[in-house]
Parts: structure tokens; sequence; C-alpha cells
């Protein structure tokens, strides 16, 4: 998490746009008048906390994130007002060492690999005609195409080197591949290969969005493993993530309290369904470090167990062995005694639902819906949980079944923090065991050591197997492929500066507005291209590959070489540069990611104009209705202005081409 991140992730832009401007609720949603332009009539000035975004749908057209707010509001640059947040949230704009700087930018040069394989992957599985297979088992998992492009589910191809040749033509090498997972090599014969091949690919995001692995589903029978994970990574470990969390924590946060269920498909269905505060631990074993990551949007975790994984008391007896002879290797989906421990640190209500034998999220959902909540709120305490399933099928004639029952469920009672809630629990205990409470409190317990709890930052070992916006919301171009895309025009331009005006030009011709920096998504990207284009004018770009140096990145920005609109800057300027022999095309391919970044953000306008319009009807929200009406009828002219560009200047293409023929 970047400087600008952790600022944002402390912020609520409700809170910052509440402090100038009168909002109102509108759906889940917020309502007002535009600070930016004279309006008194009709309140177009939108915000949306599920992606921390505003937008004006009167004249000012515009919208971003809290930074961009900030700045338009004040009139500040990018400096100031992250000098200005920063110290707002406590956030501390340190110096980082060079070794930290080489490692952080080597880190995001190593996302913006993975956030490039996602869209890879995910055009193969829209368009390849190999991937069939692919299709027809989402399509089999009733997936529809706004959860597809949500998930930017993707297909790898059944190729031992369609990647690696891909990606080592978009000029990255084989050690970044393998340091991200991508490609794997035997080091006994010498041979590198793609690690995924035939599979379903399932992006994996950390809690801000961005690609750091990948879940891998096989199409074939007889495939093993089922899932195949990526390895261990710099930008990859399993213990500190949480599949869905990121387009999860909103919801988390409204519904205060988190559903974590095990499989990738269980979160997908979820979320499709409506049901969006659900996120699949990665691994076998629920960390601490997840927890801490929950526990910003909530204390309240619901763990929802396959009756077949905990739900039986041979479960609770390999527990208990687990415990005894701390076997880390022994794969326990479900550790009471560890529940209870981070339950007392993180000072949360932990609750375990047992599903339906035979089901997981994923078939209930589909099958129906309305029974998942209903199964969540059935949810248990630990303890209590612990409790029935032990006692569930116990002969009270066996004085001895009772007695390994008693040292199995004490030691967790004996954890509970709040002295009110273990002596609860030891009367439930005696209740259940129909046994006198004092027996129960002089009961021995086996001498056998106790494992201590991993530490928070404690990084575990990756196992291959088992482990995945609404459509995004309003995001500005907030989406994977068009920020991949946006990162690659900022950094070709770095790079070749004089490019900036033949896009432009390009676009213009083709009815289209130039290349701004309202197009981009990121704070410092904003930045540097509105700077970019003053120092290409200056004449700083006077040859034909004019490249920015770093020094002069000083002083376009007039920043200091470590403050992190530099650091971006010289993470755009390490991505690979387009071979000069391809040089002639690049202009073209720039101006078609411009059309297609603002073709995949209008089109995910119109799906959240769709949903807003259906919650302000039910809101009987008369004005919210007029403005979503009128901008469904605006927003397909767009696309189709769009799709007219894009067209025309394939074509143009294509006829650039023959006439060399």
């Amino acid at each position: 998490m970047n400087v600008t991140q952790e600022i944002k992730s402390r912020l609520d832009i409700v809170d910052i746009v509440s402090e100038t401007v009168t909002l109102r609720k509108s759906g889940r949603n917020y309502a007002g008048f535009c600070p930016f332009h004279t309006n008194s009539r009709t309140p177009a000035f939108f915000v949306f906390p599920e992606t921390q975004t505003w937008r004006c749908f009167g004249a000012c057209a515009e919208g971003g994130d809290v930074f961009s707010f900030m700045m338009k509001r004040q009139g500040w640059e990018f400096k100031e007002t992250l000098e200005h947040l920063a110290q707002r949230t406590g956030v501390e704009l340190q110096e980082f060492t060079p070794e930290e700087k080489k490692r952080r930018s080597h880190a995001d040069k190593l996302t913006d690999l993975l956030g490039a394989a996602a869209d890879y992957f995910h055009q193969l599985f829209l368009h390849a005609p190999q991937a069939e297979q692919a299709r027809h088992y989402v399509q089999g998992r009733a997936l529809t195409e706004a959860t597809i492009a949500a998930f930017k589910l993707g297909y790898a191809l059944d190729s031992w080197d369609a990647c690696r040749t891909h990606f080592n033509a978009q000029g990255y090498t084989d050690q970044e591949l393998i340091e991200v997972g991508l490609l794997t090599e035997n080091e006994e014969k010498g041979s590198r290969y793609d690690r995924f091949r035939n599979r379903l690919m399932i992006p994996i995001r950390d809690g801000d969005g961005r690609t750091v692995g990948f879940g891998a589903r096989t199409l074939d029978k007889d495939g093993l493993p089922k899932y195949l994970n990526s390895p261990q990574t710099l930008v990859f470990d399993k213990s500190h993530l949480l599949f869905g969390l990121d387009m999860g924590k909103r919801d988390i946060r409204e519904a205060r309290q988190a559903v974590i269920v095990e499989g990738y498909m269980d979160v997908i269905q979820a979320w499709q369904a409506g049901f969006r505060n659900v996120v699949a631990q990665m691994g076998t074993a629920l960390t601490e470090a997840q927890l801490q990551q929950l526990k910003r949007y909530t204390k309240r975790f619901v763990l929802a167990l396959d009756a077949d994984a905990a739900g039986a008391k041979a479960t609770l007896r390999s527990l208990q062995v687990a415990r005894q002879t701390l076997d880390r290797d022994t794969e326990v989906r479900f550790d009471a005694y560890g529940l209870v421990q981070h339950e007392a640190r993180l000072q949360a209500d932990i609750r375990i639902v047992t599903l339906p034998a035979g089901e997981d999220p994923d078939s209930i959902i589909r099958a129906d819906p309305a029974r998942w909540p209903q199964l969540v709120a059935q949810a248990q305490p630990v303890v209590a949980y612990v409790i029935g399933v032990a006692t569930q099928d116990l002969d009270m004639r066996d004085a001895k079944a009772k007695t390994a029952v008693a040292q199995q469920v004490i030691p967790l009672i004996k954890d509970i923090a709040d002295p009110i809630e273990r002596d609860h629990y030891w009367q439930e205990l005696a209740r259940a065991l129909r046994v006198d409470e004092r027996a129960l409190r002089q009961t021995r317990l086996p001498e056998t050591p106790r494992p201590s709890a991993p530490p928070s930052t404690a990084k575990s070992t990756p196992k291959s197997g088992n482990g995945g916006t609404a459509v995004p919301r309003l995001t500005n171009g907030q989406t994977q492929g068009g920020g991949m895309r946006q990162t690659h025009y900022l950094s070709q331009c770095l790079h070749y500066p004089h490019l900036i005006q033949q896009v432009n030009e390009r676009l213009v011709q083709c009815g289209q507005t130039a290349v701004t920096e309202k197009d981009f998504l990121h704070p410092e990207d904003r930045a540097i291209m509105q700077l970019l284009p003053q120092w290409v004018q200056s004449g700083g770009a006077a040859h034909h590959q004019a490249v920015v140096t770093i020094d002069e990145l000083w002083d376009i920005l007039d920043d200091s070489p470590t403050a992190p609109l530099t650091r971006r800057a010289q993470h755009l300027l390490s991505l690979p540069a387009t071979p000069d022999v391809e040089m002639e095309r690049l202009a073209d391919q720039l101006m078609l990611s411009v059309l297609d970044w603002r073709l995949e953000k209008t089109r995910e306008l119109v799906n959240e104009v769709e949903q807003y319009y259906k919650e302000a009807q039910i809101e009987n929200d008369a004005e919210a209705v007029a403005i979503y009406q009128q901008l469904k009828r605006e927003l397909p002219v767009v696309v189709w202005q769009l799709n007219k560009a894009r067209n025309a200047m394939t074509a143009a293409n294509r006829r650039r081409v023959a006439d060399k023929v």
C-alpha cells in the first residue's frame, strides 16, 4: 500500500465532501448541489461511499476520488493535497532508503505485470476459441456477464509457453515472470514453462484492488490439483489476503459483519446474488493477519464451514491432536483454540455456522438465495458451537466420554477474556454434560503443550490446491484493465513524449476529446499527466524520442526524489519501452487503448446508472430518478460514439497495412 492508498483508507469521502456540501441520502449513495458550478434546482452531484468516489452529472460532468475533490475544491496541486491529507490522517510522509525505494519500485512493477496478466487471461476467456470449455463451465455456474467482468475471470491456454511468449514480447523477462509465479522453472532439466495451462483463471486482488496472484481451476475432468494458486511471491502472501475484500469492504462495514467462506466460487456467487459482505480465506486456516484486515470494517466475523469439514466430532478430535503435537502440516480448516485466541486479542465476535451436508455457499445460493441470510443468522459463538458438536451424539452414560469432551472444551473456556462470558460457558458445558459445574472446574487437563498463536506478521508456506464492485461503481476509470492501460499509456509517453500530441491528434480526428488528467485513476497519474504536456510544450521533448530523465522529473514535478509523485514516475519509466521497430504503430495502439478504457468506464457507468435508477425508484427519490433517466438516454450514445471512433481507427490501420503490401 503506497502513501496515497494509505491516506484514502483512513478517510471517508462522505465526511470530506459533507464539510462543504449539504448531502442527503439517496439509496445507498448521497446527493447534493455541485460545489463547482452554479445550480440551485437539481442536486446532480453524487457521492458513492462504496467506491469512495464522487461525480457531477450536471454541467461539470467530472468525478474522481477524495484527492481530486480536494484539489478541485481548494485549487491545490497534488503535492499540497497530499501534505494536507497526510497531516489530517496521521500518515507520515517519510523518506525511504535507496534499498526500500528499489524494493517498492520492483514490487510495483510485478503488480503491474500481474494486472496485465489478468487482462490478458480475461481477453482470452472472452474471445479465444480455445476458451470455449471455460466459458461453458462458467455458464454452468450461472454467472452473468457483469459478474464475469467484475471478477475479470480469465482463461490460460493449454500451452507450455503461450503466456511466456506473450509477455516476453511485451518486454518482461523470464525472471520477472518467475517472480510473479506465471512461469515455472525446472532447475534439474533447465527448462521453463507456463505455470497455468488450460485453467479458468481467477485473479486474486489485495484490499486495494491490485492483482497480486491467481487461483486457477482445472478444466480437465481428472486434472489435479483442482485449484492451483500462485506461489508465494514478493506481492502474494496467502496468510495476508482475503479473496473478495476489495469488492466487499464497503458492504462489510454497512452490514456490520463479514462472512468468511472457503472457496472463490462461493464469494463470486454470493456477490452476484447481492450478498457482498462475503470473503474467502486463502489457504486452509484463518489467520490473525486476515482478521486484522477485516477488523478495519467490522468486529463481527461469521465462518461458514462445510458440514463435512468441521461439523463432525472426528474433526474436533483432529484439532486436539494438532494442538498437542504442534503438527504445522496438519490441514485443519477450523481451529477452535486459535479462533478463541484471535477473538480475545482482537476483541472481536467470531461465530460459526455449519452448512447443510453436501452443500456449500455456491450451491445454496444458486438453489435458493433466501436460505443464505437465514443460515448466517443461525451462527453460534465458537465455544457454543464446539460444545454443541462435541456433545451431539454423546452417550450420557459413558463417564469417560464426558471427561474427554470436558478436557477438549475447558481450554477454550479458560482462554475467554471476558469473565461473564467465561462463567456463562462453564454453566453451559455443565448443562450439556449433565454434571455439576464444580466438578468441571476441578477437572485436570492432560499435560500437553499448547501452540502459541502465530504473530500477525507471520507468513505461512503456501500449498497448491484449495484456496476470488458490483460492476465497479462509477469508478472514473478505476477498473483493473483501465488502470493497466493508463499505466502503459503514461509509461510510453514518458519514454516517448512526442506521442502525446500524436495520440491527441488521432482522437480529435475521430471526434473524441484529447487525453487529459481527468482520464486517469491514480492521483499521481493525474498529476503527472497534468504536468507532462507542459514540459513537452516548453521544448523538453524537442527530439523525436527524448526520454524524460530522472533529473528532469524532479524539475517537472517540483518534487523531492523520494516523494510519491516522483516515485510513481520513476516506476513508470522502469516499465518496458516499446521497441523501435514498433514505433510506427505505437501512437495507433495508444489511441485505441484510450478508447478501450473510456469504453470500459462508460459501460460500467451504464450498469451502475441502471442499478441506482432502480434504487432511486424504490426510494421514491424523484430528483435522482430524473437524473438517472437522462443518463440512461445519454450514455448509450457515448458508447456508440466510442465504438464508432474505434472502428474507424481499426479500419484506417488496415488500410495502411494494405497500402504497404
